[in-house]
C-alpha cells in the first residue's frame, strides 16, 4: 500500500506539500496540485481515516440521524446536506432512528464511537438530554425540522403553524366546514405546531374543533391508512382532511382509493409536504411545500461554522423559514 512518502517521492515534492494538497491549502499552486494528484492516482494512494483523525484532531466526518429512511422529505433533506458537506471536504454517515428514542440514542452512541466531528439530527422524543450530553463533550449539534426549548443547539425549521393554517384556510375558503386532521403525535413539535395552525384556521372561521374529526397517530404511511379508515367509518365523516405530512397522505390516499368512487369524489384533502409525484395524488388539492434545499444547505453550513469556530462561544441560532401553499388542479377521471 502506497504511503504519503511514496506520493511525495513520485511527485518530486515534500510530504508537507502532499499534506497541504490533501487538506486543500490555497497556498499550493494549481500546477503543484495537479502533479500531486497525478501521483496519488498513479499509486492508488488512500488516506487512512483513523490516522487522519489522530493527526489532525478531526475525522472530517459528519453524522446525520433521521427518523425514517423511507420518508421522501428526510431523504431529500439529506441529499442537499450531503452535497454541501461534501463540497466542504466532509464525508457523511447517515443513520436512522426508526422513529424511536431508543434508536436515536443507539445511533448517537455509534456515531460518537466513529469520532464524527459534528452531528445533524432530526430528533425524536420529548427532551434532548442525550443530545445535551454530546454538546457538553464538545461535539456541535444542529437540529433540523424540530428542536427542544432548552437544548443549546442551532436549528433549522419552517413555520409549521403558518403552513398548517394556510392549508386549512384554503379548504375553508373552498366552502368546507367539516375538516379532519390526521397524523402525528402532539408531543412532537412539528405535529403540535401544524395542529395549532389547523385550530387557528377553524377558529377564525367560527368553526369549533370536532374531536371526532381529529386522529393522532404516528407519522408513517400505515398510520395514515388506518387513521383514514377509522375516520371514514364514522357516522358523520369529514368533507375534507388535512394530513400532517406526506407519508400520512400517501397511506390515507391508499385507503381512499379502495373506497367506492362516490366516496372518493366527496372528499378533498390538503397535506403538509410536497414531492415530485404530488400531482398524482388526485384527492389532494393543496400541498404545503417546504424549502427543503435551503433547509439542508443551512443545516450543513451551521455545523461547519460551529466546527470552524469551535473555540468561540456564540449564542445558538434558530432559523425559521416560510412555506409555500401549492394548489394542484386535477383533471376529472
Amino acid at each position: 500500500m502506497a504511503t504519503i512518502k511514496d506520493v511525495a517521492l513520485d511527485a518530486g515534492v515534500s510530504t508537507a506539500t502532499v499534506s497541504r494538497v490533501l487538506n486543500k491549502d490555497y497556498r499550493v499552486s494549481e500546477a503543484m496540485r495537479s502533479r500531486v494528484f497525478s501521483s496519488i492516482e498513479k499509486l492508488d494512494y488512500r488516506i487512512h481515516p483513523v490516522a487522519r483523525t489522530l493527526r489532525l484532531g478531526q475525522s472530517k466526518t459528519i453524522g446525520v440521524i433521521i427518523p425514517d429512511m423511507s420518508n421522501f422529505f428526510f431523504m431529500n433533506l439529506f441529499e442537499y446536506m450531503e452535497e454541501t458537506l461534501r463540497k466542504n471536504g466532509y464525508t457523511v454517515v447517515l443513520c436512522s432512528s426508526r422513529n424511536s428514542i431508543e434508536g436515536e440514542i443507539e445511533q448517537l452512541g455509534y456515531l460518537m464511537e466513529k469520532q464524527v466531528d459534528g452531528l445533524v439530527v432530526v430528533p425524536i422524543g420529548t427532551d434532548g438530554l442525550h443530545l445535551s450530553t454530546v454538546i457538553e463533550q464538545g461535539t456541535p449539534v444542529v437540529c433540523v425540522d424540530r428542536t427542544f426549548t432548552d437544548l443549546p443547539a442551532d436549528s433549522v425549521m419552517v413555520d409549521n403553524e403558518e403552513g398548517g393554517y394556510k392549508a386549512v384556510k384554503a379548504l375553508i375558503d373552498d366552502g368546507y366546514r367539516r375538516i379532519g386532521f390526521v397524523g402525528g403525535d402532539l408531543e412532537q413539535m412539528t405535529c403540535y405546531e401544524r395542529y395549532l395552525g389547523y385550530c387557528r384556521a377553524l377558529e377564525e372561521a367560527g368553526i369549533s374543533v370536532d374531536e371526532e374529526l381529529v386522529s393522532f397517530s404516528g407519522m408513517a404511511m400505515h398510520d395514515g391508512y388506518y387513521s383514514m379508515k377509522e375516520m371514514l367509518g364514522k357516522p358523520n365523516p369529514p368533507e375534507a382532511v388535512f394530513f400532517v405530512n406526506l407519508m400520512i397522505c400517501l397511506g390515507a390516499t391508499q385507503y381512499i382509493m379502495e373506497m367506492p368512487k362516490e366516496t372518493q369524489d366527496s372528499l378533498v384533502c390538503a397535506s403538509f409536504d410536497d414531492a415530485f409525484f404530488s400531482s398524482l395524488l388526485h384527492r389532494c388539492k393543496y400541498f404545503v411545500s417546504q424549502p427543503v434545499e435551503e433547509i439542508g444547505e443551512l443545516a450543513a453550513q451551521l455545523v461547519i461554522q460551529r466546527l470552524n469556530r469551535k473555540e468561540v462561544v456564540e449564542a445558538t441560532k434558530t432559523i425559521r423559514l416560510n412555506t409555500e401553499l401549492i394548489q394542484i388542479t386535477h383533471k376529472e377521471v
